[in-house]
């Protein structure tokens, strides 16, 4: 087994270690290396899959595995790092009174491929020996993609991009973006604001500066990311004071009180809770568990399984389209009974989800374990 020393963060892999760690040996690939990628297109998003069990696939993981993951990234990352999660994003904000939410536009498709290319430069060779390919150049080929010419977004078609769907992507954004982290880090830490980051998510907040919230503040950070010809998604925006809620989570705090002879008290540190709507949905989904529904009547009537469609598609085979039903009630179960077993564990460690919520957990959790199969 090949071991990766500290010192190839900023060193060069030897070709040796190349063709045997990341290409297994297989020298042809210098001269025939062809990617291997899906296109789609969901809603407004446009989506880049590496075939699976295809030697794109094989070497994209042993690159990421024995290089791209031992390059460092700023302690403000949180998002597809090992070891942190949403809620690590979330919680160093507890302390804040006032939020702001900026989402940075079409990240991923949007880092320059040149930077992409200038960092691997620093682990690759570049020579081809009079090979078609030098390492470097499979290497870019392996964590890029050259959008076809019939793409439907006209934004990406024929473009070199860094695609969403190659796990390759989030740990590459995460070290070209290292840099900007450190000069928002640094500003933030100069005005008393608490910063994180959940890959295109960046997320601030402090109990007392009303700079945050100041046109000033949102201008200096569009000019950092603009370093990386990043630019913010104004309608993402979210600015508040008190409570701030995303993606199914809420964080909330108060004011400082003040004493009787007008002296402030220690400042409070708020919690963690979901949101009344994420709730709504599993409430509602223990509440029929409870009445012992049908599977069926409870993927029709809570998940929107159509019956009609399942028919144009699968026949009306009825004993088929109840146990189909049945199956994924129970992968939603299992799902939803494996996030809030996760929201109680992290809790365990870090005391910061609001006892009311966890109490609610709780009782949810033991409903779905008493229907799981």
């Amino acid at each position: 087994m090949y071991q990766v020393e500290a010192s190839m963060i900023n060193t060069k892999i030897s070709d040796e270690f190349f063709k045997k760690a990341i290409l297994k040996g297989q020298s042809e690939i210098f001269n025939e290396f062809s990617p291997s990628v899906r296109e789609s297109k969901v809603g407004p998003d446009s989506f880049f899959e590496i075939a699976q069990n295809s030697l794109h696939k094989d070497i994209n993981d042993r690159i990421t595995k024995f290089v791209l993951n031992k390059n460092p990234i700023n302690s403000s990352a949180c998002g597809f790092v090992a070891g942190k999660s949403y809620y690590d994003f979330l919680r160093p904000h507890i302390t804040g009174y006032f939020f702001l939410r900026l989402d940075i536009k079409k990240f991923f498709h949007s880092i320059p491929v040149s930077e992409v290319r200038e960092l691997l430069s620093q682990h690759f060779n570049d020579t081809k020996n009079g090979a078609k390919y030098s390492a470097l150049d499979i290497a870019y080929m392996s964590v890029t993609h050259k959008v076809s010419n019939d793409h439907v977004d006209q934004d990406l078609k024929a473009r070199e991009i860094l695609p969403i769907g190659f796990s390759s992507s989030p740990i590459i954004s995460n070290i070209i973006f290292r840099r900007v982290d450190i000069l928002i880090q640094k500003l933030c830490e100069e005005k008393g604001i608490t910063y994180t980051r959940y890959a295109d998510d960046m997320l601030f907040s402090s109990y007392k500066s009303r700079y945050l919230h100041s046109e000033q503040f949102e201008r200096d950070i569009s000019i950092f990311i603009s370093t990386l010809s990043l630019k913010l998604k104004k309608r993402k925006r979210k600015e508040a004071e008190n409570t701030i809620s995303l993606n199914g989570y809420v964080i909330q705090n108060k004011k400082i009180e003040k004493s009787l002879f007008n002296v402030l008290k220690e400042k409070p540190v708020g919690k963690i809770r979901l949101s009344n709507k994420k709730l709504k949905t599993l409430k509602k989904l223990a509440a029929l568990l409870r009445k012992k529904q049908s599977p069926t009547y409870i993927m029709e009537n809570q998940f929107k399984l159509n019956p009609n469609k399942f028919k144009a598609k699968f026949g009306k085979n009825l004993n088929f389209y109840n146990k189909f039903a049945d199956d994924q009630l129970q992968n939603k179960i299992k799902g939803y009974r494996s996030y809030l077993v996760a929201l109680l564990k992290y809790n365990e460690l870090h005391g910061c989800v609001n006892i009311d919520c966890v109490k609610t957990v709780e009782k949810l959790i033991k409903v779905f374990e008493l229907n799981v199969k």
